[in-house]
């Protein structure tokens, strides 16, 4: 037997130990008293990702075998299926998703490339024709033997390597952590406008993605804990070794965070269990971070609508860019941790308020960032103003927003800045434009709009939003149509001005 032949053997074995799994768990979480009915759900007709991962802290690599169960949702028919294969955009320096100026922060002990190579891919059990193409083979093109007709299902399996670079951004590894987020073959989002293909961008969060359903198995060093999306079921030890088995159902990506460090503790908010993680000398911290996490889910639950998942997880990292959002946990620079401390509060709310925009009501972050972003960061303000008072909420509100980034921005536009807060992240040439204007002027938008309808009336916008596009890819649109449906008049000029031109 050959080769290739004999990893296809293989990756037929451990598709079906995959799937079997996947069965077995899937009505185990039915059975499982007290399970979110709603969740289960959202999860039945999903896209189903079953991945067994073997981490090797050593060369910082992965090892992996992965199933994909796609099913064609669409009226149209599908020659191709697309991947994003996010690692690459790590294997050229020059091509690496960061700034010039941000390199040395990202990469403090010399560039250290990162990738992710396909040794095999099979569709329905058999050979098929892949390439990998984009602006850093970041895109993975296969062609299907068959059309895939509305309705139908493929199953696509593969074996890859990962391996990790020495980064400190959102993929890679340093001193305490290894990072593993973006790092799988995902499935592109196919929409009205065909296949998103678009590459790593250098600002912003550059992702798009549908929601699915996750089993991951992750066979790590036994001194190693992993925090990550979705519910460990269970942690097992083979010699010096442990397996941890996680599934998470109806998200839109899966990460996963290691250390050898980690401290953990945790607080039940509205049976919903928030971890924090954190390195021994930042216990101050890390206990602060859980408090701030649980009472911005409960301020959150009660004001925008229930927080779905079991479980949130907030993670000290090796990370230089503040804070970073995935479903069902939370990644917060480990700097923001020292004694001042004065950014860790409102960095942990706002990445927490991203678990309701981004995690459950999804959006192209990429061609409309300001509709996750702007909406997180007003939510931050709303959460400073329920937790302690009205006054903190509008101080807050004032230093950061009013005086700091509009303030700011509008010395910008003085000189001739031409940006709006609706255009692409693409068009954005560094990080302080991308924040005056889409979280700055973005959020003062929202504050515009709440002024317009009355405090009570807008936290009621929001709720219809929410509970209309769970688990969905919103648009400007659907926050319009909220807006409309619960005022009963239209807001489509309030929106086109503010989201169109800076002159307001």
């Amino acid at each position: 037997m050959d080769v290739k032949a004999l990893k296809r053997l293989i990756l037929v074995i451990l598709a079906c130990m995959l799937l079997a799994g996947a069965g077995l768990l899937y009505w185990s979480s039915v059975a499982r008293p007290g399970a979110d009915a709603e969740l289960l759900k959202a999860s039945e007709g999903l896209n189903w990702y079953g991945i067994a991962v073997v981490f090797d802290p050593e060369q910082a690599k992965l090892s992996c075998t992965q199933t994909v169960e796609y099913k064609n949702n669409h009226n149209v028919e599908f020659d191709r299926l697309y991947f994003h294969l996010y690692p690459n955009a790590f294997r050229d320096e020059d091509r690496v998703p960061f700034f010039a100026e941000e390199k040395q922060r990202a990469y403090p002990n010399g560039f250290s490339p990162g990738w992710l190579d396909i040794e095999l891919v099979t569709v329905n059990g058999n050979s098929v024709e892949f390439n990998i193409g984009g602006y850093s083979s970041d895109i993975l093109s296969i062609v299907l033997s068959t059309p895939l007709k509305p309705g139908q299902i493929a199953r696509i399996d593969m074996i890859y390597t990962v391996k990790l670079p020495n980064c400190i951004g959102r993929f890679g590894y340093g001193q305490h952590t290894f990072n593993v987020t973006n790092w799988y073959p995902i499935v592109g989002v196919y929409d009205y406008t065909g296949w998103n293909t678009d590459p790593y961008y250098p600002i912003g969060d550059p992702f798009y993605s549908d929601v699915a359903n996750y089993r991951v198995e992750i066979k790590a060093p036994s001194d190693y804990t992993i925090a990550a999306t979705g519910e460990a079921i269970n942690v097992k030890v083979e010699g010096d070794y442990k397996v941890w088995e996680f599934q998470a159902l109806a998200v839109r990506d899966f990460a996963w965070i290691a250390s050898k460090d980690f401290e953990v503790l945790s607080r039940s908010v509205d049976g919903i269990t928030v971890y924090s993680y954190f390195l021994p000398e930042s216990r101050d911290g890390g206990e602060k971070v859980l408090d701030c996490a649980a009472a911005a889910v409960e301020i959150f639950n009660r004001r925008f609508g229930r927080y779905p998942y079991s479980q949130l997880s907030v993670v000290q990292s090796d990370f230089f860019v503040g804070g970073m959002e995935y479903p069902c946990l939370v990644m917060i620079d480990q700097s923001l941790y020292g004694r001042e401390q004065q950014w860790l509060e409102y960095v942990t709310v706002h990445e927490t308020a991203h678990q309701w925009w981004y995690a459950v009501v999804g959006n192209d972050q990429i061609d409309e960032a300001w509709l996750d972003e702007a909406l997180t960061e007003y939510s931050t303000i709303l959460y400073y103003e329920n937790r302690y008072g009205e006054d903190v909420g509008k101080e807050v509100y004032d230093n950061v927003i009013v005086n700091g980034k509009c303030s700011y921005l509008q010395k910008y536009h003085v000189q001739g800045l031409v940006h709006t807060i609706d255009q692409p992240v693409y068009r954005f040439t560094d990080w302080l434009t991308y924040d005056l204007v889409v979280y700055g002027k973005g959020a003062s938008l929202f504050n515009d709009l709440r002024q317009a309808v009355g405090h009570q009336t807008f936290y009621r916008i929001l709720q219809e939003y929410y509970e209309d596009n769970k688990f969905k890819n919103a648009t400007a649109v659907q926050l319009i149509k909220a807006c409309e449906e619960v005022t009963g008049k239209s807001w489509e000029d309030f929106f086109e001005k503010r989201l169109k031109s800076l002159n307001w």
